[in-house]
């Protein structure tokens, strides 16, 4: 079929979803950004969608038409078809409100912070690899982000020669200007177009030098003693206790920045009302501004008062002599052991993995390393919840990103349940988060974001998924909320609509049975033994000598709770037993 008419399908799609869209090259940009930075497997399956649009000459159907026809696919019962839906209407609708030309003025949304010319200075020197290079080492660590990190930082203050490498580019303060897509273009996983395998959790992880901890929202809990006891081993013990003890010293834990906005003013009206819990949050934070600016905290603090790993941790080892690698991508670990990336190799006496519990599955599978438990088990903590409309301005894009948060339904059974977090929203994730039932019936919703406030439901999931890799390497993420699981997001997403309701609000709207993941957890669990774990409880891969892993993907289950504190403590109690052996 001929390119030009899948062309025209995919404009029709973009302009039945937002009138304007193709003429402003939403369709084009879709292409270039997202679909690009697709699997093969998956590009192929975009085209064949595309495919059948064009065959049914979609873009020749009037618009009322091309509703009724995106509508029906939208509660379709083929599985297929749901998903061709969700993808294009989470694609299309984010970019149609990022990308130049967006309506914000109808919205009094300011758009991007623009560059600051007083932002604090970049704090790393990393090396970026231009030709053929080959290091020696005592450890190679593969990541940079919560677990990386505390992991270098450890062993190169222990005097090991430590090499980390990062896929991700190194960005600061300098470099934030706020931009929706820009930021996840350039700080997130694929450009913040990973997903489950059937579209039905969108998987947002950090990407750059410092990984998750650049983007993430701040929130900073320690794990649960019920947790810890759950799962056993040195987690029940005073190791890991000095681990957490010393993740919250160097990150500057604290509650003393926790100015509430007018988004959570509502969330905890409503939650008072009902006599729910309602605490502060805890955050790693110092000099935080708490309102304009601070909005903007998932695509980097300008401020530099996130105490992020390439602020701290990354810091601390460089400073003790570590290099570090950026734009460099770990492909596979070879025995020796050896880490081939691209042009770089790097010899070392150990590798520590900390790539994420989507990454560090399918770097181990591309090596044929560990067993079959190795990519099993992946816990994502799905996110919904709901958006209150209210008569009052509130302009959720700004203010302390998470100030509050409520344990009211953490356990609804035995430790599984939902926990209540509300965070500071713009356009293209809002977009993309609310249901979309004709073209007039978004706008008319987007036109009402400046009196919203949304509240999110982060379920504790007991049901997990699995990565593994295709035959181009790629990960490929395979998860589907269980019924056990489901029945808990339901109970959260009602209890949601009740706080806002609470709170006064006129109109409630709750998300699409799409989710978003913005913590991955469990693909290379840490246990007692080979038929129950992938990792000994020293993060040893079983079966690979001299492989340690230090990220969530050790995490025995999902955590319940905001994971980087749980990340950074496991990376940290690893890579002290590590230390301790190489030594």
């Amino acid at each position: 079929m001929a390119r030009s008419l899948k062309l025209a399908a995919l404009d029709a799609i973009a302009d039945t979803f937002m009138p304007g869209a193709a003429e402003r090259g939403v369709a084009d940009a879709f292409l270039e950004k997202l679909a690009s930075r697709l699997p093969a497997a998956e590009q192929k399956r975009l085209s064949a969608l595309l495919g059948l649009f064009a065959a049914r000459r979609f873009h020749r159907l009037s618009h009322p038409r091309r509703e009724r026809v995106l509508l029906g696919w939208a509660g379709s019962r083929i599985p297929l078809r749901r998903t061709g839906f969700h993808a294009l209407r989470k694609g299309l609708l984010l970019l149609a409100w990022t990308l130049p030309g967006a309506p914000w003025d109808e919205l009094g949304y300011p758009g991007p912070l623009g560059a600051d010319e007083n932002a604090p200075a970049k704090p790393l020197a990393p090396l970026v690899p231009e030709g053929e290079l080959e290091l020696d080492c005592d450890v190679c660590v593969i990541g940079s982000g919560a677990g990386g990190g505390p992991a270098a930082s450890v062993l190169a203050e222990a005097g090991l020669d430590v090499v980390v490498l990062e896929a991700g580019g190194y960005l600061g303060p300098e470099d934030f200007d706020g931009a929706e897509l820009g930021g996840l273009e350039r700080m997130y996983l694929d450009g913040g177009a990973t997903a489950t395998t059937d579209q039905g959790v969108a998987i947002l992880a950090g990407s750059c030098l410092g990984g998750g901890t650049v983007v993430n929202y701040t929130t900073s809990f320690r794990t649960p003693d019920a947790v810890r006891e759950e799962w056993g081993g040195p987690f029940a013990t005073d190791v890991f206790t000095q681990g957490l003890d010393a993740v919250w010293e160097r990150l500057g834990v604290n509650t003393e920045h926790n100015r509430v906005p007018a988004r959570e003013e509502k969330a905890r009206a409503g939650l008072e009302r009902l006599g729910w819990h309602v605490d502060a949050m805890p955050r790693d934070v110092l000099g935080c501004e708490q309102g304009r600016v601070c909005g903007y905290c998932p695509y980097g603090c300008r401020l530099g008062a996130k105490q992020s790993s390439d602020r701290t941790w990354l810091v601390d080892a460089e400073r003790a002599g570590a290099r570090i690698l950026a734009s460099t991508r770990a492909e596979r670990i070879v025995p020796g052991p050896r880490v081939e990336a691209g042009p770089v190799t790097v010899i070392a006496r150990a590798v520590v993995v900390a790539c994420g519990a989507i990454q560090t599955p399918a770097l181990l599978r591309r090596s044929g390393l560990g067993n079959r438990l190795v990519g099993r088990n992946l816990f994502l903590h799905p996110v919904g919840g709901a958006l209150g409309f209210f008569d009052d301005e509130i302009r959720p894009w700004e203010g302390t990103m998470q100030a509050l948060y409520s344990d009211e339904l953490a356990d609804l059974d035995q430790g599984h349940g939902v926990r209540f977090e509300t965070t500071a929203t713009h356009p293209g994730f809002v977009a993309a988060f609310l249901p979309w039932q004709g073209a007039n019936a978004h706008r008319d919703l987007m036109r009402e974001l400046p009196r919203a406030a949304p509240l999110g439901v982060l379920l504790r999931d007991r049901d997990g998924g699995e990565v593994g890799v295709r035959r181009d390497g790629t990960a490929a993420a395979r998860y589907r909320l269980s019924d056990y699981d489901a029945r808990h997001m339901r109970t959260g997403v009602d209890g949601a609509v009740r706080v806002l309701e609470a709170a006064g609000a006129r109109r409630v709207v709750t998300s699409e049975p799409s989710l978003f993941s913005f913590h991955q957890m469990g693909t290379a669990r840490m246990g007692d033994s080979p038929e129950s774990s992938a990792c000994d409880w020293e993060g040893g891969l079983r079966g690979a000598e001299n492989v340690v892993v230090c990220d969530g993907s050790a995490f025995p289950t999902a955590s319940g709770v905001n994971p980087m504190i749980t990340i950074s403590a496991l990376a940290h109690m690893n890579a002290r037993a590590l230390a301790s052996r190489l030594a």
